[in-house]
């Protein structure tokens, strides 16, 4: 197998060979950038049609996740007879959607643990591993944005923001992913140098 073009950080090498251990898996390269739905009918993941959804609710739970409560959550999944559904919030962009419907996707694929709803004190709260979310959302940002693809195009001293990416991201994603690709120092230096 040829060498692959790794960071140099260690964490960011752990992230990028998750993210290669995952397309490959389902028959993409190790540098091809990877959009949320490709992935999601590569991994046969059912998307659950929102709108049927929240119309199927009863009015006080529908205003709860769409108004009351919207900001504080972004998706859900739940396996049925083997495969996988996923609910994304309707409420929230694309550009936030995108790495909220990959990271469900990293969490499958790499078989973390669910969380859970338990009740605590008489109120119902939902279970969180933090390194578990981060290792996901971390990953899901290298299935959009290969580390190959960025480092060179930040080593030209391009914008971030005309990197091209297969799904509509924040500048916040965009950010966070060179920062944890470990090219926060070359990212800043080449942008120094254009100005």
């Amino acid at each position: 197998m040829a060498q692959l073009f790794l960071p140099f950080a260690t964490r960011g090498k752990q992230i990028e060979l998750r993210a290669i251990e995952i397309k490959a898996a389902c028959g993409c390269g190790p540098y091809d950038a990877v959009a949320p739905l490709e992935l999601a009918d590569r991994m046969d993941v059912g998307i659950v049609d929102a709108e049927a959804f929240f119309a199927s609710l009863p009015e006080r739970l529908r205003v709860a996740l769409l108004e009351t409560h919207s900001r504080s959550w972004s998706a859900g999944s739940i396996t049925v007879a083997d495969r996988l559904y996923v609910l994304l919030n309707p409420t929230q962009s694309e550009a936030r959607s995108s790495p909220t419907l990959l990271e469900e996707l990293v969490h499958d694929a790499l078989g973390h643990p669910k969380s859970q709803l338990i009740e605590q004190d008489g109120v119902v709260i939902r279970t969180c591993q933090h390194d578990i979310e981060d290792e996901a959302y971390c990953v899901a940002t290298a299935l959009l944005m290969p580390y190959r693809e960025l480092f060179n195009h930040l080593n030209a001293g391009l914008q971030l923001a005309d990197l091209p990416v297969p799904a509509p991201v924040s500048d916040e994603c965009r950010l966070f992913r060179v920062k944890r690709a470990g090219l926060w120092r070359l990212y800043s230096a080449r942008q120094r140098q254009a100005s």
